[in-house]
């Protein structure tokens, strides 16, 4: 199968993506798979070939990537971008994705689990895998996640939805129950 392997992206998840991707990547080629690694960011911008010929490069387009221990510099990553234009979908992304048998989303956070690309790649008809635009956004914010299990009856961990500021702070932490895990709504790990 011809897979594009959609990774990286524009936010804050965008290293732990770029990993996950290029492990799947590596994987479905060794499966013997037409896989390509692409940035969603980034796009094609560093291949040179026709497109035509794209699922044929040796290397899979494979990029050398590690997690980092800090959140990327989304403004030093828009600054490397070639295409300086607001997309968050660099050059041909849509054409390569469409191109393909189907696209794997290893995508962590904003636009990539959040059901933007999903519903980008449905408008298109480009399959994909994982959910669809709805399930994904829904499951992105933890609190709608969270009323929907609890009005079906499904448990979960007690819960509450906090919105605090900075000064806040000291008050939060001699209210809530510890150990006690605090997250953003819609962020990832």
């Amino acid at each position: 199968m011809k897979i594009v392997v959609l990774s990286g992206g524009f936010c804050t998840e965008r290293h732990v993506g770029l990993v996950s991707g290029s492990g799947v990547c590596r994987a479905l080629r060794e499966k013997g798979h037409q896989a390509i690694f692409v940035d969603m960011f980034m796009g094609l911008e560093n291949y040179h070939g026709s497109l035509e010929d794209i699922f044929d490069a040796p290397d899979g387009l494979l990029e050398k990537v590690a997690i980092e221990e800090t959140a990327p510099d989304l403004e030093a990553v828009r600054a490397a971008r070639q295409d300086k234009s607001p997309s968050l979908l660099g050059k041909d992304v849509l054409k390569v994705c469409a191109m393909a048998d189907a696209v794997f989303l290893a995508m962590h956070g904003a636009n990539g689990e959040d059901g933007r690309i999903q519903a980008t790649l449905d408008l298109v008809g480009v399959p994909y895998t994982g959910s669809g635009y709805l399930g994904s956004a829904m499951a992105m914010d933890k609190a709608v996640a969270k009323r929907i299990m609890e009005s079906a009856g499904i448990l979960t961990p007690r819960w509450r939805e906090i919105t605090y500021t900075a000064a806040d702070v000291p008050a939060l932490v001699q209210e809530l129950p510890v150990p006690c895990v605090v997250k953003a709504v819609d962020g990832g790990s």
